[in-house]
């Protein structure tokens, strides 16, 4: 008998605190596919600054820095470039969806638009994220 309550005690503690911990669910297939991708699920939740994209763009150089290298680097690693505009884009979301929480959706919408003109050089490379929480349009995707 003590062993049955036992038993069924530590089910129900178990069960409890499994419960009660928050859980993060990610999902990354609204990025386009390459190293940005690659390089944003490594940071993630924190988007990647700045100065490693220049440094990891430097690398795939190798010493030639004209436009159209730029141009041909950036593309290789996910961006899209518009000729016309001179500018070279990578735009894509995170949905991340909390569980175990006490308020709101815990849905979020992590929003990343990197840009670079391959004319203005590697310098001109910038990273912008946005994240908006509890949205309907968030609701709707996940």
């Amino acid at each position: 008998m003590k062993k049955a309550a036992l038993i069924l005690l530590l089910s129900v503690f178990v069960s409890g605190c499994d419960l009660g911990f928050p859980k993060m669910y990610v999902n990354y297939d609204n990025l386009p596919e390459g190293e940005i991708k690659e390089s944003i699920t490594k940071t993630f939740p924190t988007p990647p600054r700045d100065e490693e994209l220049r440094n990891l763009v430097l690398s795939r150089l190798k010493g030639n820095k004209t436009a159209e290298n730029i141009q041909t680097i950036v593309s290789k690693m996910g961006m899209t470039c518009q000729v016309e505009k001179d500018i070279c884009e990578y735009d894509g979301y995170v949905l991340t969806r909390a569980t175990g929480l006490s308020s709101g959706s815990g849905r979020a919408k992590h929003i990343y638009q990197i840009t670079i003109s391959p004319q203005s050089g590697v310098d001109s490379l910038k990273v912008n994220k946005q994240i908006s929480k509890d949205t309907e349009d968030t609701k709707k995707e996940n």
